[in-house]
């Protein structure tokens, strides 16, 4: 491409102009993508300058009758639009976790399908490879400026860009009719979202000094899930050449599925989640065009109040999942079969991600001084309630602390490590697994507790605990950034965005500056990097618990016959619309898993006549 940095069709008046607003201490760099220019601003970090181009459109506004509709690509502009600020944040609950009070993003509207930008060298010359990263928040929350990516980008000399996309109900309700043609809402409108973005980098990442052909996709937690899900999306194909998977809840895997632990999210599913949506918001009509016209005219408010009475009980109404159109097939189908886009893959999770489980127990809970052997016993059998009695009980076996199994802190820590197995580290490793049949695949654990975190040292090593890390705040903290890190933790984030930046320039993640060798995870030797001060390799960690999920249960699933019928498929319930279940595993866990952790979002807030927010994406 020509470089569109307006020079050749400027007026010289305009020329000076901007070379004059170059020299300032605040300069704006004036780009021209395939809709219109942009102007930027500088931003010194770590005495490095960067380039920030925040709140570009990447899809019109869907508002009005665009609601509930595909995005489509956004419209040219006339003059410079100003993207020195972030816009504001899809629709949710406020406020807005780890964003600027003051900025645009800790507002929510339904015109919120921007991207930000940060780069070293705006201009076609710079040939940098490509972050694109997708913010987590169970779908149903966050916002692209939730992670600043210009420390990253300088540190790497990379570009870094963040995205927002639609979340909760206008982001992945579908009205779930099996004929496509005939659906009123399509699934996954806002992975369709994440990949019209895709489309726009790929277009036009060039002008910003970026390689198109060098685009890498990441995410944390529903990020992650979003981020793999694209390695199966035909929309998404040719938009990427590598992909970084940071604990995301990738759904039901085989063996969980032949356990009957957990269940994928289905057609039908959506379908009466849907109906009952709608029927809460009083516009069931005798058609669905007809429903869908008449939530059109509901107010954000109204919805995303809807959307939480309802979601912890119906969980197809934040869930991405295969649809058999924009995703055609599950995951756990289609990767092992190697039916995905080609794509070197990183993956890996925090060493005790799954403790985040343990701040969603009931207030009757004292969580700090541990759970009750009754309360984990209780907990854990009502946790699977598509499981023969036989599975439930060796669960709670295997996962005792037969020394101490009185204990309260024990069986708090077991319980963790329930959640940490089932939702996060197993099937980690199954994706890890198939996917290196196929292709280069690194996968990690994240070891170290921050020191100066404030999450409660119960939590240990918990979700998200990597990030700060990855995006360097370690050694050039935002000042909305509350976390404090020590001289020993600047060092682990060098060597952390180190490893980052070689994968997403390389494929590899392992340079010259890297402390350790990164070896390939394969199915001989699944080698793991443990990410701490001491890095090391580890191999077969979660032997164990593999053998335990992945071979015992579900023989045991297949020998046991329980006197409990137990149902073919997901059953939900019918609740009133003023009931308010615990949305809080809702909006983080049921993104990705459907049947089991429905009930655990039951079973954790029973007693519970308010549930407790925690932030953990």
């Amino acid at each position: 491409m020509a470089c569109k940095c307006i020079i050749s069709s400027m007026s010289a008046l305009f020329i000076v102009v901007v070379a004059m607003i170059s020299l300032t201490s605040n300069a704006q760099l004036i780009i021209l993508t395939s809709n219109g220019y942009v102007s930027g601003k500088t931003i010194l970090t770590n005495g490095l300058t960067q380039f920030a181009y925040l709140g570009i459109p990447y899809a019109q506004p869907p508002m009005n009758y665009l609601r509930f509709k595909p995005s489509a690509p956004i419209k040219s502009w006339d003059g410079v639009l100003n993207a020195t600020q972030y816009q504001y944040s899809c629709p949710q609950r406020l406020p807005i976790h780890s964003t600027d009070p003051k900025s645009l993003s800790n507002q929510i509207s339904e015109d919120c399908l921007y991207l930000n930008i940060f780069t070293s060298n705006p201009s076609n010359t710079g040939n940098m490879s490509v972050l694109v990263f997708i913010h987590g928040g169970g779908y149903t929350s966050g916002s692209g400026a939730r992670w600043h990516g210009q420390i990253l980008a300088a540190h790497e000399d990379i570009v870094v860009i963040t995205i927002n996309y639609r979340l909760g109900v206008l982001g992945f309700m579908s009205s779930g009719e099996e004929d496509t043609k005939q659906r009123a809402i399509q699934a996954n409108l806002g992975l369709l979202d994440q990949s019209l973005a895709l489309q726009w980098v790929k277009d036009n990442i060039e002008n910003f000094g970026g390689n198109p052909q060098h685009i890498t996709i990441a995410g944390n937690s529903a990020g992650a899930s979003s981020a793999m899900y694209h390695m199966v999306m035909p929309s998404s194909k040719g938009l990427f050449r590598g992909a970084i998977f940071q604990s995301g809840p990738y759904g039901a895997i085989p063996s969980f599925i032949k356990s009957r632990i957990s269940l994928p999210i289905t057609l039908k599913d959506a379908e009466i989640s849907f109906k009952r949506f709608s029927s809460a918001a009083n516009c069931t009509k005798s058609t669905a065009s007809e429903t869908v016209n008449c939530l059109q005219v509901l107010t954000i408010q109204q919805l995303v109040n809807l959307q939480y009475s309802l979601q912890s009980n119906y969980p197809a109404l934040i869930s991405p999942f295969a649809d058999g159109s924009n995703v055609q097939e599950a995951l756990h189908t289609a990767i092992p079969a190697g039916r995905f886009h080609k794509a070197n893959v990183m993956m890996g999770t925090t060493l005790n991600d799954g403790y985040f489980g343990l701040v969603l127990l009931p207030n009757s809970v004292n969580v700090a001084k541990g759970i009750s052997r009754q309360d984990f016993m209780s907990i854990t059998s009502n946790a699977f309630p598509f499981a023969n009695q036989g599975v439930k009980l060796s669960i709670q076996y295997q996962y005792t602390n037969w020394s101490n199994f009185n204990s309260p802190i024990s069986n708090r820590d077991q319980y963790g490590e329930i959640i940490n197995d089932f939702i996060f580290a197993l099937p980690n490793e199954y994706y890890a697994d198939q996917f290196s049949r196929y292709i280069p695949t690194y996968s990690y654990i994240f070891a170290h507790r921050t020191s100066g975190t404030f999450r409660p040292t119960y939590l240990k090593v918990v979700h998200s605990m990597e990030m700060p890390y990855a995006f360097g705040y370690a050694i050039d903290r935002p000042a909305d950034y509350s976390t404090t890190f020590n001289a020993e933790e600047k060092d682990l984030c060098k060597y952390i965005m180190s490893y980052w930046g070689s994968f997403i320039r390389n494929g590899n993640p392992t340079d010259s500056s890297s402390p350790i060798t990164w070896p390939k995870f394969t199915q001989d030797t699944r080698k793991y990097l443990w990410i701490a001060p001491n890095f090391q390799i580890k191999s077969n960690y979660f032997a164990i618990a593999s053998a335990f999920w992945n071979r015992y249960l579900p023989q045991l699933a297949a020998q046991v016959t329980d006197s409990t019928t137990t149902p073919s498929k997901i059953t939900i319930p019918e609740i009133s619309q003023s009931s308010e279940p615990g949305y809080i595993i809702a909006t983080f866990v049921l993104s990705g898993l459907s049947g089991i952790l429905l009930i655990i979002a039951i079973t954790l807030t029973y007693k519970i006549n308010r549930a407790k927010r925690i932030y953990v994406n």
